[in-house]
Formats: structure tokens, sequence, C-alpha cells
């Protein structure tokens, strides 16, 4: 009966090493998804913006169809190479192109490839199909 046993408050020393490695370990997962985020915003970005521009090419010629200057678009749009400080595209791509092909069969139906080069060496592409209207 002589011993008394004394209340402690607070936490030991392991106690304390324990919860700041588990609080270190989640900060750093949480850190290393930040540039991968970044990453991916980019990506998403020149896609945004990539595409925008195929649909607009695109649509100019499924809006004028064959007999609206299909072959002029297609020489027009051959190849167009695009400067870096005078792009429209905030300096998401360097240049594109547009292929046309005739479908084999008896309907006047052409494939429109578009394809678009970015400045990482990455390259989209885009697919329409236009016929007579």
């Amino acid at each position: 009966m002589g011993r008394q046993h004394k209340d402690r408050a607070g936490f030991t020393l392991v106690e304390i090493v324990v919860a700041l490695t588990i609080i270190s370990v989640g900060i750093v997962a949480v850190m290393r998804l930040f540039p991968e985020s970044l990453r991916q915003a980019r990506t998403a970005a020149e896609r945004t913006t990539v595409a925008f521009l195929a649909k607009t090419q695109l649509g100019k010629v499924r809006a004028s169809g064959l007999g609206g200057g299909l072959g002029a678009w297609a020489a027009n749009n051959s190849f167009q190479n695009v400067a870096a400080a005078g792009s429209a595209s905030g300096g998401f791509y360097q240049s594109y192109r547009a292929t046309t092909q005739r479908v084999s069969g008896d309907v006047n139906l052409y494939r429109i490839t578009f394809s678009v080069q970015l400045f990482d060496g990455r390259e989209e592409q885009f697919v329409t199909y236009v016929t007579e209207q």
C-alpha cells in the first residue's frame, strides 16, 4: 500500500517518432502527386486546344462538302507550320496536316485525317468522313 500510482500525461518518445514517421510518409506521397497532376493538366489543355483546332478545320470541310472545294481545302491544309511565338495555340503544337483519300466503292465518300504535331513530339490524329450533300 505504500506505492502510489501517478497518472502520467503526454506521449512517449517512441509514440512521437511513430506519429512523425506516418505523417512524413503521407506528406511525401501527397507531394509526389502535385507534379503528376500538373503534367496531366497540361496534357488535357494541349488536347483541348488541338481538338478545337481539328474540330474547326474538319467542320469547315463538313459544312462545304465535296462540292464546296474539298480539293482546295486539302491543298491549303496539306501541311501548316505554326510559329511558336505567333500561334494562337499557346505554344502547344508546331504543325498540322490533312490527308484526304477516297473510300473504295461506288459512293463519293472521302476519309479526311487531320494530324497535329505537338512540340513534345506526340502526334494527335482526328478522322472524319465527307460525302456529297
